[in-house]
């Protein structure tokens, strides 16, 4: 038969009935096997190196304030780790500003499939703390065939493109048109779309970069005042991707090394 454990004090003694309660009265407050009476009674007097009474409760109260202050140090050290992660610069992965991003474009398989280069249009550099910018154009292609080719290049500075990215290319612009198809291999990720057969847009991330190359054709016109032009003699821009994957590829790995020389380094600062 298995009897009751037998309750012992702090010195290893049973306790007896009949001893003062902490609670009753007569009791000092003081709970069984820590000592009671009068101060200097008890292996926890002052001779046995310790306070007696309501101050042993101290004793095992530390290990708790202990823990609490090494949980508040602990938050502290998290939230300055965490304070300094947002504030720290991202990686740019060697990726750096363009200011002449046409310059910097040789476009070899477009010019290989459409015809040859012509003059740079419309060509504009923004430079901010947290984002550089670069937009062209480049004309492809002889009359009444041309076409022309748009870049637009992004370096995030502070903030990761990522989300943004997804939520604008990974659906249609428009309820008609395509969901765009993703480019397996190319950066980060990459999203290919064409509309109608005379627009097509190629849209890369990797890291902080956001790069859009895009080809339309260009209708020709003799003048205003004659009958508009008969039916298009632009091949469909169907089958354009794989040129324009190349020279994306291509272009985002000149925009890892340094630039030409001769070619300006520093965009004009973006106007507020």
């Amino acid at each position: 038969m298995i009897s009751e454990p037998e309750l012992l004090d702090d010195a290893g003694d049973p306790l007896r009935p009949g001893g003062p309660d902490p609670h009753g009265p007569g009791g000092d407050g003081t709970p069984h096997g820590f000592g009671g009476g009068r101060c200097g009674d008890g292996p926890y007097g002052p001779e046995g190196g310790a306070p007696a009474g309501g101050t042993r409760w101290s004793r095992y109260r530390r290990p708790w304030m202990w823990a609490l202050g090494g949980a508040l140090a602990a938050s502290a050290l998290w939230a300055a780790g965490l304070a300094a992660y947002r504030t720290g610069d991202p990686d740019l992965g060697g990726y750096r500003a363009a200011p002449s991003l046409c310059a910097e474009a040789p476009l070899s398989a477009l010019v290989t499939a459409l015809g040859k280069r012509g003059a740079t249009m419309d060509a504009q550099a923004f430079s901010h703390p947290a984002l550089d910018r670069s937009y062209c154009t480049v004309h492809l292609g002889e009359p009444p065939t041309g076409y022309e080719a748009s870049l637009r290049y992004e370096l995030h500075r502070k903030t990761d493109p990522g989300p943004e990215f997804e939520a604008r290319h990974r659906e249609a612009a428009m309820p008609d048109e395509p969901v765009p198809e993703l480019v397996p291999g190319l950066g980060e990720k990459a999203y290919f779309s064409v509309s109608g057969g005379t627009y097509a847009d190629l849209y890369v991330l990797d890291g902080p970069v956001v790069l859009a190359l895009s080809v339309s054709t260009v209708g020709e016109y003799i003048d205003d005042t004659g009958p508009p032009p008969g039916e298009s003699t632009h091949a469909p821009l169907d089958g354009v991707k794989e040129f324009l994957v190349e020279d994306a590829r291509e272009l985002l790995e000149r925009l890892k090394a340094a630039p030409p020389r001769g070619l300006p380094t520093t965009p004009t600062s973006e106007s507020r």
